[in-house]
């Protein structure tokens, strides 16, 4: 039987995509499109530029479009859950192009936007599993805009979500070189790395810094999305934290590697260009990249001083 349109468009568009990638043992998600189809108009425009994102990022309106349109038909179909994390992947995606560090309160405008349709989601089903993803994502994205120990009461939940996303049996593509599974690694290992590892962590919020479990999870993201130059530059700059920047190590060797190969791998949107734009920069710098994230560096704040903090 032919599939609708729609259900093509998501097949095989870049994103979303419910794909099966890496891991034979996970299932393609199954991304429910009918309240879309039930609205032509608005699924005529989503479509266009769902195709248009096949091949070359969206531009910041086109992106603020997609969102007005599921929008609109959230407004009419509030049961469609699908939709709220479709709206709210196109405000991560749009607040994670903000890269002037004087435009990031706008980012983060963009992005509560996107945690506040979640809200309508998660309560009509706390457990689902796209909205879970994309709050927790979205809460990180904040995070690195307005500093970890400003954000330290939303990290068990964050971690929590992240690590049930790898439990799950489910997968889908996010971009053609990013899935799902390696998107909840990949997180979990940025998590593990700017964290402290510290007693005080774990005593005040539940939750404690690791390398070990950083590389871990890098690793694994980078063996589920092998094409992703910011799955290859985040593991490096873990080994690179881990024995601080020391050429004379193995970690060191390898980590340069890894930037090789980001500052080469192809970039399917502005937070991947970020990645191959900073793997050579990082590669000058290799005794700064504890507190690296694409928005900003965080505080790295030594132990004495977490009371405060």
């Amino acid at each position: 039987m032919k599939l609708p349109f729609y259900q093509v468009i998501f097949i095989y568009a870049l994103f979303p995509v419910a794909l099966l990638k890496a891991e034979p043992s996970y299932r393609p998600y199954p991304v429910d499109f009918e309240a879309l189809k039930r609205h032509p108009d608005e699924a005529q425009v989503f479509d266009r530029l769902t195709k248009k994102f096949e091949t070359v990022s969206l531009e910041p309106a086109e992106h603020e479009q997609r969102m007005q349109v599921i929008g609109k038909v959230l407004d009419l179909e509030p049961q469609w859950l699908d939709g709220y994390w479709i709206y709210a992947a196109d405000a991560y995606f749009l607040g994670s192009n903000v890269l002037d560090p004087k435009q990031h309160d706008h980012a983060r405008l963009i992005l509560s936007k996107g945690l506040s349709k979640l809200d309508g989601c998660l309560q009509r089903d706390a457990k689902h599993l796209l909205c879970r993803f994309l709050s927790a994502a979205i809460q990180a994205k904040i995070a690195s805009i307005d500093g970890i120990f400003a954000s330290l009461k939303y990290g068990k939940r964050v971690r929590d979500i992240w690590l049930d996303v790898t439990r799950s049996p489910y997968d889908l593509s996010l971009r053609p070189n990013v899935t799902l599974q390696g998107s909840a690694r990949f997180a979990l290992g940025l998590f593990y790395r700017l964290v402290p590892d510290n007693f005080i962590m774990e005593w005040f919020w539940g939750i404690r810094g690791d390398m070990k479990s950083s590389i871990q999870y890098h690793r694994e993201s980078l063996r589920l999305d092998p094409q992703n130059p910011c799955a290859h530059l985040m593991l490096a700059v873990s080994l690179l934290c881990e024995v601080k920047g020391d050429p004379e190590t193995s970690q060191f060797k390898e980590a340069m590697l890894l930037l090789d190969t980001a500052a080469k791998e192809k970039s399917v949107d502005v937070a991947q260009e970020v990645c191959v734009a900073d793997a050579p920069r990082l590669r000058l710098s290799p005794k700064k990249t504890c507190g690296y994230t694409q928005a900003k560096y965080q505080d790295e704040v030594p132990p004495d001083q977490l009371p405060k903090k």
